[in-house]
């Protein structure tokens, strides 16, 4: 009896720093759709708090890899829902110490953004407005849509260094849960 009351408390012990809840450092806070001409663009808002070793890792230099996710799906009554649109947007944000500088990098488009300071960076990444998505005339009048948005670290694209240490202290597999809205066709 002892020796299993020991093996639980020494599993406890090894896990305990996987086990404990600390919250949710990322939430998408508000996500809609606006239209310019036929062309439906996103707007995104994501509250952050980000852990202490990713800031560790971002302030050493290392790219650590963000993320948000949209899909427009369809819904359908007897099967799963359609997916007619998916889209991954991902970032790469670390800090140059020669040029004093933190780093945005837009992977997509290639795009860099330089930042005198980390808050000021990480508030580029979590603010987007005017995504373009795609044209309104894709939708069918005759289907109900809804979107759904996340926000997270990129796990795919972490550095092997990063990946490496992700075993037991630090958690690296951080999203937001999915945020949903319904998508609305105007009318003709």
């Amino acid at each position: 009896m002892k020796t299993a009351l020991a093996l639980v408390c020494l599993w406890l012990a090894l896990t305990g720093p996987v086990l404990a809840d600390e919250g949710d450092p990322f939430h998408v806070a508000r996500a809609d759709f606006s239209l310019d001409d036929d062309l439906l663009l996103l707007d995104l808002v994501v509250d952050s708090s980000i852990p202490e070793y990713i800031v560790i890792a971002i302030d050493q230099g290392f790219a650590v890899p963000f993320m948000f996710e949209v899909e427009i799906r369809a819904e359908r009554k007897y099967w799963w829902d359609d997916r007619v649109v998916s889209l991954k947007q991902q970032y790469l944000l670390h800090h140059q110490p020669l040029l004093d500088a933190f780093v945005v990098q837009n992977v997509n488009s290639g795009e860099r953004h330089y930042f005198a300071e980390r808050k000021a960076a990480v508030h580029f990444i979590e603010v987007v407005y005017n995504y373009p998505m795609l044209d309104i005339g894709n939708l069918a009048a005759d289907r109900v849509y809804y979107a759904r948005a996340r926000f997270g670290i990129d796990t795919d694209e972490l550095p092997l260094p990063l990946k490496s240490s992700s075993l037991w202290d630090n958690d690296w597999d951080l999203q937001s849960d999915w945020f949903e809205w319904k998508v609305v066709r105007p009318s003709s």
